[in-house]
Protein backbone atom coordinates (compact mmCIF):
# COMPACT_ATOMS: atom_id res chain seq x y z
CA UNK A 1 0.00 0.00 0.00
CA UNK A 2 2.39 2.75 -1.15
CA UNK A 3 1.67 6.25 0.10
CA UNK A 4 3.73 9.44 0.20
CA UNK A 5 2.81 11.90 2.93
CA UNK A 6 2.22 15.43 1.64
CA UNK A 7 2.91 17.01 5.00
CA UNK A 8 5.76 17.25 7.47
CA UNK A 9 3.47 17.39 10.49
CA UNK A 10 3.82 14.60 13.01
CA UNK A 11 1.01 12.08 12.77
CA UNK A 12 -1.59 12.47 15.52
CA UNK A 13 -4.70 10.51 16.39
CA UNK A 14 -7.73 11.23 18.56
CA UNK A 15 -8.63 8.00 20.35
CA UNK A 16 -11.52 7.42 22.77
CA UNK A 17 -10.41 6.31 26.21
CA UNK A 18 -12.38 3.09 25.70
CA UNK A 19 -9.70 2.11 23.15
CA UNK A 20 -6.62 3.98 24.35
CA UNK A 21 -6.72 2.82 27.98
CA UNK A 22 -6.33 -0.65 29.44
CA UNK A 23 -9.41 -1.62 31.47
CA UNK A 24 -9.25 -4.29 34.21
CA UNK A 25 -6.49 -6.24 32.48
CA UNK A 26 -8.32 -6.06 29.14
CA UNK A 27 -6.77 -4.29 26.17
CA UNK A 28 -8.51 -3.37 22.94
CA UNK A 29 -7.58 -5.20 19.75
CA UNK A 30 -9.29 -4.88 16.40
CA UNK A 31 -10.04 -2.29 13.73
CA UNK A 32 -9.75 1.46 14.18
CA UNK A 33 -12.60 3.09 12.23
CA UNK A 34 -12.74 6.81 11.59
CA UNK A 35 -11.33 9.25 9.08
CA UNK A 36 -7.98 10.76 8.10
CA UNK A 37 -7.16 14.40 7.22
CA UNK A 38 -4.20 14.28 4.86
CA UNK A 39 -2.94 17.87 4.98
CA UNK A 40 -2.75 17.84 8.79
CA UNK A 41 -1.71 14.15 9.08
CA UNK A 42 -4.51 13.71 11.61
CA UNK A 43 -6.71 10.70 12.41
CA UNK A 44 -10.03 10.84 14.27
CA UNK A 45 -11.54 7.66 15.73
CA UNK A 46 -15.01 8.32 17.26
CA UNK A 47 -16.44 5.92 19.87
CA UNK A 48 -18.23 2.92 18.40
CA UNK A 49 -21.44 3.69 20.35
CA UNK A 50 -21.79 7.26 19.03
CA UNK A 51 -24.78 7.87 16.71
CA UNK A 52 -22.77 8.91 13.66
CA UNK A 53 -23.18 8.42 9.93
CA UNK A 54 -21.37 5.11 9.42
CA UNK A 55 -20.89 5.82 5.70
CA UNK A 56 -18.44 8.61 6.57
CA UNK A 57 -16.18 6.30 8.61
CA UNK A 58 -13.78 3.67 7.32
CA UNK A 59 -11.08 1.38 8.74
CA UNK A 60 -7.79 3.30 8.96
CA UNK A 61 -5.81 0.94 11.18
CA UNK A 62 -5.80 -2.05 13.46
CA UNK A 63 -4.56 -2.85 16.95
CA UNK A 64 -2.80 -6.22 17.06
CA UNK A 65 -3.23 -8.68 19.89
CA UNK A 66 0.53 -9.30 19.82
CA UNK A 67 2.57 -7.54 22.53
CA UNK A 68 4.89 -4.81 21.31
CA UNK A 69 8.10 -6.56 22.39
CA UNK A 70 7.19 -9.69 20.41
CA UNK A 71 5.95 -7.92 17.31
CA UNK A 72 8.73 -5.31 17.02
CA UNK A 73 12.21 -6.79 17.51
CA UNK A 74 14.95 -4.54 18.82
CA UNK A 75 16.68 -4.72 15.46
CA UNK A 76 13.83 -2.69 13.96
CA UNK A 77 13.88 0.12 16.50
CA UNK A 78 16.29 2.24 14.50
CA UNK A 79 14.08 2.08 11.41
CA UNK A 80 11.07 3.05 13.55
CA UNK A 81 12.96 6.00 15.06
CA UNK A 82 12.69 4.41 18.49
CA UNK A 83 16.40 4.00 19.18
CA UNK A 84 17.99 7.30 20.19
CA UNK A 85 21.61 7.95 19.24
CA UNK A 86 24.00 9.11 21.93
CA UNK A 87 25.62 12.15 20.40
CA UNK A 88 29.11 13.15 21.52
CA UNK A 89 28.76 16.77 22.66
CA UNK A 90 32.49 17.34 22.27
CA UNK A 91 32.19 17.08 18.51
CA UNK A 92 31.79 20.07 16.23
CA UNK A 93 28.29 20.81 14.90
CA UNK A 94 29.25 19.42 11.48
CA UNK A 95 30.58 16.21 13.06
CA UNK A 96 27.41 15.82 15.13
CA UNK A 97 25.27 16.12 12.01
CA UNK A 98 27.32 13.41 10.32
CA UNK A 99 26.98 11.21 13.42
CA UNK A 100 23.20 11.60 13.41
CA UNK A 101 23.06 10.74 9.70
CA UNK A 102 25.22 7.66 10.29
CA UNK A 103 22.77 6.49 12.97
CA UNK A 104 19.76 6.70 10.68
CA UNK A 105 18.32 3.52 9.25
CA UNK A 106 19.45 2.67 5.75
CA UNK A 107 16.89 2.50 2.93
CA UNK A 108 17.23 -1.30 3.07
CA UNK A 109 16.48 -1.33 6.81
CA UNK A 110 13.48 0.94 6.29
CA UNK A 111 12.11 -1.24 3.49
CA UNK A 112 12.57 -4.35 5.65
CA UNK A 113 10.80 -2.71 8.60
CA UNK A 114 7.94 -1.52 6.41
CA UNK A 115 7.45 -4.97 4.93
CA UNK A 116 7.51 -6.50 8.41
CA UNK A 117 4.74 -4.11 9.57
CA UNK A 118 2.69 -4.82 6.45
CA UNK A 119 2.91 -8.55 7.18
CA UNK A 120 1.75 -7.93 10.76
CA UNK A 121 -1.07 -5.74 9.41
CA UNK A 122 -2.31 -8.56 7.19
CA UNK A 123 -2.20 -10.98 10.13
CA UNK A 124 -4.23 -8.59 12.30
CA UNK A 125 -6.62 -7.72 9.44
CA UNK A 126 -7.16 -11.00 7.55
CA UNK A 127 -10.38 -9.72 5.93
CA UNK A 128 -8.45 -6.91 4.24
CA UNK A 129 -10.67 -4.12 5.52
CA UNK A 130 -7.72 -1.71 5.46
CA UNK A 131 -6.99 -1.85 1.76
CA UNK A 132 -7.43 1.74 0.53
CA UNK A 133 -4.41 3.66 -0.76
CA UNK A 134 -5.83 7.07 0.17
CA UNK A 135 -5.04 6.62 3.87
CA UNK A 136 -1.65 5.63 5.35
CA UNK A 137 -2.46 2.59 7.47
CA UNK A 138 -1.88 2.40 11.23
CA UNK A 139 -0.72 -0.60 13.20
CA UNK A 140 -0.90 -0.72 16.99
CA UNK A 141 0.53 -2.85 19.80
CA UNK A 142 0.23 -2.88 23.56
CA UNK A 143 3.47 -2.21 25.45
CA UNK A 144 2.30 -3.20 28.92
CA UNK A 145 -0.63 -0.84 29.62
CA UNK A 146 0.49 1.63 26.96
CA UNK A 147 -0.94 1.56 23.45
CA UNK A 148 1.61 2.38 20.72
CA UNK A 149 0.52 3.16 17.16
CA UNK A 150 2.73 3.33 14.07
CA UNK A 151 2.08 4.89 10.68
CA UNK A 152 3.47 2.19 8.42
CA UNK A 153 4.42 4.26 5.36
CA UNK A 154 6.30 6.92 7.32
CA UNK A 155 7.69 4.44 9.90
CA UNK A 156 6.80 6.98 12.61
CA UNK A 157 5.08 6.49 15.94
CA UNK A 158 1.78 8.34 16.11
CA UNK A 159 1.06 10.80 18.92
CA UNK A 160 -2.09 9.61 20.73
CA UNK A 161 -4.51 12.18 22.14
CA UNK A 162 -7.16 10.58 24.34
CA UNK A 163 -10.68 11.87 24.75
CA UNK A 164 -13.96 10.98 26.42
CA UNK A 165 -16.52 12.28 23.94
CA UNK A 166 -19.34 13.30 26.27
CA UNK A 167 -16.94 15.06 28.67
CA UNK A 168 -14.73 16.75 26.09
CA UNK A 169 -17.43 18.01 23.71
CA UNK A 170 -19.23 19.87 26.49
CA UNK A 171 -16.24 20.66 28.72
CA UNK A 172 -16.59 24.41 28.09
CA UNK A 173 -20.17 24.31 29.43
CA UNK A 174 -19.17 22.94 32.85
CA UNK A 175 -20.33 25.22 35.65
CA UNK A 176 -22.96 26.80 33.39
CA UNK A 177 -24.86 23.87 31.87
CA UNK A 178 -24.19 20.46 33.38
CA UNK A 179 -24.03 17.70 30.78
CA UNK A 180 -25.69 15.01 32.92
CA UNK A 181 -28.68 17.33 33.39
CA UNK A 182 -28.86 18.62 29.82
CA UNK A 183 -28.75 15.14 28.25
CA UNK A 184 -32.14 14.45 29.87
CA UNK A 185 -33.67 17.63 28.42
CA UNK A 186 -35.66 17.43 25.21
CA UNK A 187 -37.09 19.65 22.47
CA UNK A 188 -39.88 19.00 19.98
CA UNK A 189 -39.53 21.14 16.85
CA UNK A 190 -42.53 22.23 14.81
CA UNK A 191 -40.66 23.22 11.66
CA UNK A 192 -36.96 22.73 10.84
CA UNK A 193 -36.34 25.78 8.68
CA UNK A 194 -34.12 28.79 9.33
CA UNK A 195 -35.45 29.27 12.86
CA UNK A 196 -35.81 25.63 13.88
CA UNK A 197 -32.43 24.59 12.51
CA UNK A 198 -30.56 27.30 14.43
CA UNK A 199 -32.39 26.50 17.67
CA UNK A 200 -31.66 22.79 17.26
CA UNK A 201 -27.96 23.34 16.58
CA UNK A 202 -27.59 25.69 19.57
CA UNK A 203 -29.44 23.29 21.89
CA UNK A 204 -27.19 20.46 20.70
CA UNK A 205 -24.17 22.61 21.60
CA UNK A 206 -25.72 23.24 25.02
CA UNK A 207 -25.88 19.47 25.56
CA UNK A 208 -29.61 18.82 25.09
CA UNK A 209 -29.89 15.07 24.51
CA UNK A 210 -33.36 14.48 23.03
CA UNK A 211 -34.82 15.90 19.80
CA UNK A 212 -38.05 15.33 17.89
CA UNK A 213 -38.03 16.96 14.44
CA UNK A 214 -41.31 17.54 12.58
CA UNK A 215 -41.25 19.04 9.06
CA UNK A 216 -42.52 17.83 5.69
CA UNK A 217 -40.35 20.16 3.57
CA UNK A 218 -37.38 19.23 1.36
CA UNK A 219 -34.17 21.24 1.58
CA UNK A 220 -33.50 23.31 -1.55
CA UNK A 221 -30.90 25.74 -2.85
CA UNK A 222 -33.08 28.67 -1.86
CA UNK A 223 -32.80 27.53 1.79
CA UNK A 224 -29.00 27.59 2.00
CA UNK A 225 -28.54 31.30 2.72
CA UNK A 226 -30.71 31.13 5.88
CA UNK A 227 -30.34 27.54 7.11
CA UNK A 228 -27.76 25.62 9.18
CA UNK A 229 -27.39 22.99 6.44
CA UNK A 230 -25.72 23.35 3.04
CA UNK A 231 -25.24 22.23 -0.56
CA UNK A 232 -24.71 18.54 0.23
CA UNK A 233 -28.15 18.48 1.90
CA UNK A 234 -30.14 19.70 -1.12
CA UNK A 235 -32.86 17.19 -1.97
CA UNK A 236 -33.01 15.68 1.51
CA UNK A 237 -35.82 16.10 3.98
CA UNK A 238 -34.94 18.95 6.32
CA UNK A 239 -35.38 16.58 9.24
CA UNK A 240 -32.72 14.21 7.86
CA UNK A 241 -30.26 17.01 7.16
CA UNK A 242 -30.77 18.56 10.57
CA UNK A 243 -30.44 15.21 12.34
CA UNK A 244 -26.95 14.84 10.90
CA UNK A 245 -25.98 18.35 12.06
CA UNK A 246 -27.22 17.57 15.58
CA UNK A 247 -25.32 14.29 15.78
CA UNK A 248 -22.11 15.89 14.53
CA UNK A 249 -22.27 18.06 17.66
CA UNK A 250 -23.76 15.61 20.16
CA UNK A 251 -23.28 12.05 18.83
CA UNK A 252 -25.08 10.58 21.85
CA UNK A 253 -28.31 12.50 21.25
CA UNK A 254 -31.61 10.74 20.58
CA UNK A 255 -33.29 12.09 17.42
CA UNK A 256 -36.78 11.16 16.23
CA UNK A 257 -38.03 12.44 12.84
CA UNK A 258 -41.44 12.88 11.21
CA UNK A 259 -41.66 14.09 7.61
CA UNK A 260 -45.17 15.47 7.91
CA UNK A 261 -47.16 18.25 9.55
CA UNK A 262 -47.44 18.17 13.33
CA UNK A 263 -51.18 17.51 13.10
CA UNK A 264 -50.37 14.24 11.28
CA UNK A 265 -48.00 12.87 13.93
CA UNK A 266 -49.52 10.12 16.03
CA UNK A 267 -50.37 11.53 19.45
CA UNK A 268 -48.95 8.42 21.09
CA UNK A 269 -45.54 9.19 19.56
CA UNK A 270 -45.69 12.72 20.94
CA UNK A 271 -46.75 11.64 24.40
CA UNK A 272 -44.04 8.96 24.58
CA UNK A 273 -41.35 11.54 23.80
CA UNK A 274 -42.56 14.50 25.83
CA UNK A 275 -42.34 15.19 29.56
CA UNK A 276 -41.95 18.28 31.79
CA UNK A 277 -38.21 18.38 30.87
CA UNK A 278 -39.13 18.83 27.20
CA UNK A 279 -40.02 22.08 25.44
CA UNK A 280 -42.12 22.49 22.30
CA UNK A 281 -40.48 24.91 19.85
CA UNK A 282 -42.94 26.42 17.39
CA UNK A 283 -41.18 27.66 14.28
CA UNK A 284 -43.66 26.59 11.60
CA UNK A 285 -44.60 28.85 8.69
CA UNK A 286 -48.14 29.22 10.03
CA UNK A 287 -49.73 30.00 13.39
CA UNK A 288 -52.08 27.03 13.19
CA UNK A 289 -49.23 24.58 13.74
CA UNK A 290 -48.01 26.49 16.79
CA UNK A 291 -51.55 26.73 18.16
CA UNK A 292 -51.98 22.95 17.88
CA UNK A 293 -48.56 22.36 19.46
CA UNK A 294 -49.25 24.63 22.41
CA UNK A 295 -52.43 22.73 23.24
CA UNK A 296 -50.71 19.37 23.67
CA UNK A 297 -47.70 21.00 25.40
CA UNK A 298 -50.00 22.32 28.12
CA UNK A 299 -51.89 19.02 28.22
CA UNK A 300 -48.63 17.15 28.94
CA UNK A 301 -47.40 19.84 31.34
CA UNK A 302 -44.38 21.27 29.53
CA UNK A 303 -43.35 24.73 28.33
CA UNK A 304 -44.08 26.06 24.85
CA UNK A 305 -42.32 28.76 22.84
CA UNK A 306 -43.22 30.26 19.47
CA UNK A 307 -40.65 32.11 17.34
CA UNK A 308 -41.54 34.08 14.23
CA UNK A 309 -40.06 36.82 12.05
CA UNK A 310 -41.87 39.79 10.61
CA UNK A 311 -41.50 40.87 6.99
CA UNK A 312 -37.87 41.03 5.85
CA UNK A 313 -37.02 40.05 9.44
CA UNK A 314 -36.76 43.72 10.37
CA UNK A 315 -38.19 42.43 13.66
CA UNK A 316 -39.42 39.21 15.23
CA UNK A 317 -41.60 37.98 18.05
CA UNK A 318 -41.17 35.37 20.75
CA UNK A 319 -44.05 34.09 22.86
CA UNK A 320 -43.72 31.49 25.61
CA UNK A 321 -45.95 29.97 28.25
CA UNK A 322 -45.63 27.53 31.12
CA UNK A 323 -48.28 24.92 32.01
CA UNK A 324 -49.63 26.99 34.90
CA UNK A 325 -50.15 30.67 35.52
CA UNK A 326 -49.62 31.94 31.98
CA UNK A 327 -51.77 33.16 29.12
CA UNK A 328 -51.95 30.38 26.49
CA UNK A 329 -51.00 30.81 22.84
CA UNK A 330 -54.68 30.94 21.94
CA UNK A 331 -55.19 33.73 24.47
CA UNK A 332 -52.20 35.52 22.99
CA UNK A 333 -53.62 35.28 19.46
CA UNK A 334 -57.03 36.46 20.67
CA UNK A 335 -55.28 39.52 22.11
CA UNK A 336 -52.93 40.47 19.26
CA UNK A 337 -54.75 38.99 16.29
CA UNK A 338 -53.79 36.03 14.14
CA UNK A 339 -51.86 38.15 11.65
CA UNK A 340 -49.96 40.89 13.56
CA UNK A 341 -46.64 41.42 11.80
CA UNK A 342 -45.50 37.83 11.52
CA UNK A 343 -44.85 36.35 8.11
CA UNK A 344 -47.22 33.39 7.89
CA UNK A 345 -45.46 31.58 5.09
CA UNK A 346 -42.03 31.50 3.49
CA UNK A 347 -42.80 32.43 -0.09
CA UNK A 348 -40.47 31.08 -2.76
CA UNK A 349 -39.43 33.05 -5.83
CA UNK A 350 -38.11 31.52 -9.04
CA UNK A 351 -36.70 34.20 -11.29
CA UNK A 352 -33.89 35.06 -13.70
CA UNK A 353 -30.56 36.60 -12.72
CA UNK A 354 -31.69 39.81 -14.44
CA UNK A 355 -34.78 40.16 -12.24
CA UNK A 356 -33.19 38.83 -9.05
CA UNK A 357 -32.42 42.27 -7.64
CA UNK A 358 -36.09 43.30 -7.99
CA UNK A 359 -37.41 40.47 -5.82
CA UNK A 360 -38.19 41.10 -2.15
CA UNK A 361 -37.41 37.84 -0.38
CA UNK A 362 -39.16 36.71 2.79
CA UNK A 363 -38.60 36.64 5.66
CA UNK A 364 -35.11 38.21 5.67
CA UNK A 365 -31.38 37.62 5.71
CA UNK A 366 -29.78 35.09 8.00
CA UNK A 367 -28.11 37.65 10.28
CA UNK A 368 -31.48 39.25 11.07
CA UNK A 369 -33.31 35.95 11.55
CA UNK A 370 -30.51 34.68 13.77
CA UNK A 371 -30.57 37.71 16.08
CA UNK A 372 -34.23 37.09 16.83
CA UNK A 373 -33.68 33.36 17.18
CA UNK A 374 -30.66 33.57 19.51
CA UNK A 375 -32.67 35.61 22.01
CA UNK A 376 -35.28 32.82 21.90
CA UNK A 377 -32.55 30.17 22.42
CA UNK A 378 -31.48 31.90 25.64
CA UNK A 379 -35.10 31.89 26.79
CA UNK A 380 -35.42 28.18 25.93
CA UNK A 381 -32.39 27.33 28.08
CA UNK A 382 -33.97 29.26 30.95
CA UNK A 383 -37.27 27.40 30.48
CA UNK A 384 -35.60 23.98 30.31
CA UNK A 385 -33.63 24.70 33.49
CA UNK A 386 -36.41 26.44 35.41
CA UNK A 387 -36.21 23.74 38.11
CA UNK A 388 -32.48 22.91 37.85
CA UNK A 389 -30.73 23.51 41.20
CA UNK A 390 -27.95 26.09 40.94
CA UNK A 391 -28.93 27.32 37.47
CA UNK A 392 -29.02 31.12 37.18
CA UNK A 393 -31.75 32.43 34.87
CA UNK A 394 -30.42 34.72 32.13
CA UNK A 395 -33.44 36.35 30.52
CA UNK A 396 -36.75 35.18 31.96
CA UNK A 397 -36.65 37.39 35.07
CA UNK A 398 -36.50 40.41 32.77
CA UNK A 399 -38.55 39.46 29.71
CA UNK A 400 -42.32 39.04 29.59
CA UNK A 401 -44.34 36.34 27.86
CA UNK A 402 -44.42 38.32 24.62
CA UNK A 403 -41.13 39.81 23.46
CA UNK A 404 -40.51 41.85 20.33
CA UNK A 405 -36.96 41.89 18.98
CA UNK A 406 -35.99 44.62 16.55
CA UNK A 407 -33.22 44.44 13.95
CA UNK A 408 -33.82 47.89 12.51
CA UNK A 409 -36.36 50.67 13.03
CA UNK A 410 -35.77 52.06 9.55
CA UNK A 411 -39.13 52.39 7.71
CA UNK A 412 -37.36 51.77 4.39
CA UNK A 413 -36.87 48.18 5.54
CA UNK A 414 -39.82 47.53 7.82
CA UNK A 415 -42.41 50.05 6.66
CA UNK A 416 -44.62 51.91 9.12
CA UNK A 417 -44.44 49.08 11.67
CA UNK A 418 -40.72 49.72 12.12
CA UNK A 419 -41.51 53.05 13.74
CA UNK A 420 -42.89 51.36 16.87
CA UNK A 421 -39.29 50.68 17.93
CA UNK A 422 -37.21 53.39 19.54
CA UNK A 423 -33.83 52.16 18.31
CA UNK A 424 -32.24 49.29 16.34
CA UNK A 425 -31.63 46.02 18.21
CA UNK A 426 -34.31 46.89 20.77
CA UNK A 427 -35.68 43.99 22.86
CA UNK A 428 -38.94 44.86 24.57
CA UNK A 429 -39.45 44.13 28.27
CA UNK A 430 -42.79 45.79 28.94
CA UNK A 431 -45.50 44.11 26.83
CA UNK A 432 -48.01 42.28 29.00
CA UNK A 433 -50.96 40.18 27.84
CA UNK A 434 -53.92 40.47 30.15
Amino acid sequence: MPYTLSTKREARIMLPTSIANAHNDTRYSGLLCGYYVANTNYYNIPPADAHLNASRLRPVGVVSAQPFAEAVPAAMHRALNLAKAEIDTSLTPEERIRQRKAHRATPEEQAEARQHLFNLLREADPAGAICHDAVPALLGFWDGDTLRLFQIDSLREVIIEKFALEMDVFSRNVGILENAVMMKKGALFIGCGSVGSLVAVELAKAGVGRFMLVDNDIFGYHNICRHQCGVYDVGRYKTDALEERILQINPYAEVRKFNCMIQEVDRGEIFSFCNPDTIVVGGADNREGDLYACDFALEIGMPFISIGCWERAFAGEVFYCLPQGHVTYKGFLDAVGYESGRVTQNRRFYTTEEDLAKVSFEPGISADINFVTIVAVKMILDLLNRDTPGYVQRLLPSLTQYTLICNTNNPEVGGEQAEIFSYPLQVTTSIYID
